[in-house]
């Protein structure tokens, strides 16, 4: 194993910090890939092209099942290591201008880029009065601000999460022993150190997520949605708890242990799909036919498709944690260059992406590719999207206020020494955060 790279006093989680960002840009992935989806349009994303693939709806509930969980148990291992290297107060300041700050600036300039986006798409399609948030093509100026967080709503999470674990410190330490305030972060940790850990860890996520048979819903309100804002938070707590246990990072760098926990993540899916489209009211599949047959029953209750949806789903999540973890661990843990530049760049694209995502495929809308036309105009929107993102992050970002705001200070334009994967400056010396 090598270690986690100093810079000055500290050590840097190369693994981790990649993928974090790798969680983040997997919302490009995803959002292009809603709008060439063969299921209805919903309210959350009311745009369908012409073009349509079962792939791509199977493609976004396979990311969504496991992406934000990732992503949340890295924001709590990383906001556990700023108290511990920075203390609670600094803590409180470094996350409030690092999530609150561009919350505060971004979500009024994407938030009317998005909603007219999906105006002007929607615009484009054949059928009429799908409802939502996203459809009206003409009104008022204000309906391009309905009241939503949008592709943010992980900040505005975040914020809250980083909030409350402030107040916790603070407020414990002034009321509670010690031993006491640490109780519940030393019961995640003899989890995490346990074998048969993952299957109790399971269980808080089993009960908030039983009601959707596992499905996280994407609390977009300024109200959190409650099942997925306690599991989220749950898992921004055990990530909390991993940093005083990160000794068990080198245990997760293994190969057969990681493709395990890779290969369950999409062997778990599978039966997932089916207990879950169950449940929002598709015919019972093989499997769960099997499963009332062996059971001597005609059909399970509701609650039980819910119930076990939940349990797959949660297994799912954790397999994908110590899975992706593991990976990441093993093939990128030094510093690389390219990789580098895409974690700084990694916020930037993820906030600007989404007005894109809608408007290129509404432009795309009456292009006739042929027979693979979705999974063309997919590449199209997701390439121009990212390369879109980076050229911004670049020319626009890296080395002005806004950059000092999302990456903790200026850096110099560093993309084509990254493409030629060479050091992005002189001397490298900043840190995780």
């Amino acid at each position: 194993m090598s270690p986690p790279e100093k810079s000055g006093d500290h050590l840097r989680f190369h693994a981790l910090d990649g993928l974090r960002a790798m969680m983040m840009l997997l919302g490009l992935v995803l959002h292009a890939a809603c709008n060439y989806q063969d299921s209805p349009p919903t309210e959350a994303w009311s745009f369908r092209a012409t073009e349509t693939s079962s792939f791509f709806t199977l493609l976004v509930l396979f990311i969504h099942a496991w992406r934000m969980p990732i992503f949340m148990l890295l924001a709590g291992f990383f906001s556990a290591l700023l108290v511990d290297r920075r203390g609670q107060h600094s803590f409180l300041g470094n996350r409030m201008s690092r999530l609150a700050l561009p919350l505060i600036l971004f979500l009024p300039v994407i938030l009317p880029l998005t909603t007219s986006g999906f105006a002007f798409s929607v615009s484009q399609m054949p059928v009429e009065g799908l409802g939502g948030f996203f459809q009206k093509s003409g009104g008022s100026w204000t309906d391009l601000f309905p009241p939503i967080t949008i592709h943010m709503w992980f900040i505005y999470y975040l914020v809250l999460y980083c909030s409350l674990a402030y107040l916790w410190i603070h407020g414990s330490t002034l009321l509670l022993p010690q031993r006491i305030r640490d109780l519940p972060r030393r019961c995640i940790e003899i989890l995490m150190r346990w074998p048969g850990g993952t299957l109790l860890l399971s269980i808080p996520l089993i009960w908030t997520l039983k009601g959707t048979a596992g499905l996280l819903s994407t609390g977009i309100g300024f109200i959190p949605e409650s099942s997925s804002f306690f599991s989220y938070g749950f898992l921004y707590f055990c990530g909390w708890a991993l940093w005083n246990q990160r000794q068990l990072l080198e245990g997760l760098r293994n190969w057969p242990a990681t493709l395990l926990s890779l290969g369950l993540t999409i062997i778990l899916f599978l039966p997932w799909l089916e207990f879950f489209l169950h449940a929002v009211g598709l015919p019972a599949g093989a499997l769960i036919q099997s499963l009332e047959t062996l059971a001597g029953v005609e059909q399970f209750e509701p609650s039980t498709i819910q119930w076990i949806g939940a349990t797959l789903s949660a297994l799912m999540m954790w397999n994908a944690i110590w899975g992706f973890t593991g990976l990441l661990l093993l093939t990128t843990d030094r510093n690389i260059p390219l990789i580098r530049y895409i974690v700084d760049g990694s916020y930037w694209v993820y906030l600007v992406h989404l007005p894109f995502c809608i408007w290129i495929p509404g432009l795309l809308f009456d292009l006739d590719l042929g027979a693979a036309g979705a999974l063309w105009k997919f590449f199209i929107t997701l390439l121009a999207t990212t390369i879109i993102g980076f050229v911004s992050y670049e020319w626009c970002v890296r080395n002005s206020p806004i950059g000092e705001i999302l990456n903790g200070r200026r850096w110099p334009r560093a993309l084509g020494r990254a493409l030629r994967n060479r050091p992005l400056v002189e001397v490298e010396n900043h840190s995780s955060g």
